[in-house]
């Protein structure tokens, strides 16, 4: 029996194990994931729980090992997680994702708040277990910015507004070459707000959200790489503003598809690193009005930093946009392939 639990993910003490069983066979066949307290007992510090790394690793029959400089790292045959101690970034087999909190040590034992191993990392290692109910029949991508609205300027004016528009085109020929329902919420070079594309996204029984950008530094020519946002958590800070005043306790739309958000957001991240070989920044978390309002899982794509020349490069030539398009068409592939596999369980 425990070696069924560990091929679960889940260890616990014998003399819990036929009750749990039960719940365990009750979630898989109801299609839910398994609750937080799966992980093991939790450490209650100033209001706030927590999951000890320690129990994480048992939960996922994972090795631990001794932090060595900053990083506390777990280990079985399918995943590697790290997690930077005293800091809020943490890498899911290389992906690096940013934590809503940092990695804490209370009393001698490095531990993750609840909700980050809720919404964040066990949607990002488990997606099957959160994703019976996500539909997978129509993809909307999101062209950013558009015709008044230049979006972000190179120093050779390239313009975000065009390259993102080419790049969400081959997006949709990649998929739709697998055969999947692909629409764009603009097909051509035009204005249309943001609360606009959502309702678009909904009208068009939007399954997915992915809303295509590429960055800007200003004048630093230097900042490069990738990012990926999904949807901030009530009451925790957005990525990049993280400890500014209080965080935010308003529960927006978007935040019913936290668990997929997390899911989604990694493959994309993930596959888009891997396709171009660029820097890795991370998924991050935001509240930028295509996320609060989505209709359904959504990510916003920053593919590129036209303020770093390099960057800008990549963008200018076709093969390094069509890279860039093969990135994301791949992380909507696996995310699309972790929902048929939620559906089969």
């Amino acid at each position: 029996m425990n070696k069924l639990l560990r091929i679960k993910g889940y260890f616990m003490g014998a003399e819990r194990l036929f009750p749990l069983l039960i719940l365990l066979f009750g979630l898989l066949v109801c299609g839910l994931p398994l609750p937080a307290d799966a992980a093991g007992r939790m450490i209650t510090s100033h209001g706030q729980t927590y999951v000890p790394l320690k129990n994480i690793a048992a939960s996922y029959s994972m090795e631990i090992s001794a932090p060595a400089s900053d990083r506390v790292r777990l280990r079985n045959k399918w995943h590697t997680l790290e997690f930077e101690t005293g800091g809020r970034r943490s890498w899911i087999d290389g992906t690096l994702v940013w934590l809503s909190n940092p990695v804490r040590e209370i009393s001698g034992k490095w531990v993750v708040e609840e909700l980050d191993f809720n919404k964040c990392l066990d949607p990002s290692i488990r997606p099957y277990a959160f994703l019976a109910h996500a539909g997978s029949r129509t993809v909307v991508l999101d062209p950013g910015h558009g015709g008044k609205d230049k979006g972000a300027v190179s120093p050779r004016n390239v313009y975000e507004k065009l390259v993102v528009l080419d790049v969400a085109k081959r997006v949709r020929n990649q998929l739709q070459a697998r055969g999947i329902h692909v629409q764009l919420t603009r097909e051509r070079d035009h204005f249309i707000a943001l609360s606009d594309r959502c309702r678009k996204a909904a009208a068009m029984n939007a399954d997915l959200f992915v809303s295509i950008h590429a960055n800007s530094a200003g004048d630093n020519r230097t900042v490069q790489g990738i990012e990926t946002f999904v949807l901030a958590l009530p009451g925790r800070y957005s990525s990049n503003a993280f400890g500014r005043g209080n965080p935010p306790t308003t529960v927006y739309s978007g935040n019913k598809f936290d668990f997929a958000n997390a899911a989604l957001g990694r493959r994309i991240q993930k596959n888009l690193v891997e396709a171009t070989g660029r820097e890795d920044r991370g998924v991050k978390r935001a509240r930028f009005q295509v996320l609060r309002e989505a209709p359904c899982p959504a990510v916003l794509v920053e593919t590129a930093f036209l303020s770093n020349p390099r960057e800008e490069s990549v963008v200018i030539d076709a093969d390094g946009r069509e890279k860039i398009a093969r990135g994301i068409a791949n992380g909507i592939l696996a995310y699309l392939q972790d929902v048929q596999r939620a559906k089969k369980q």
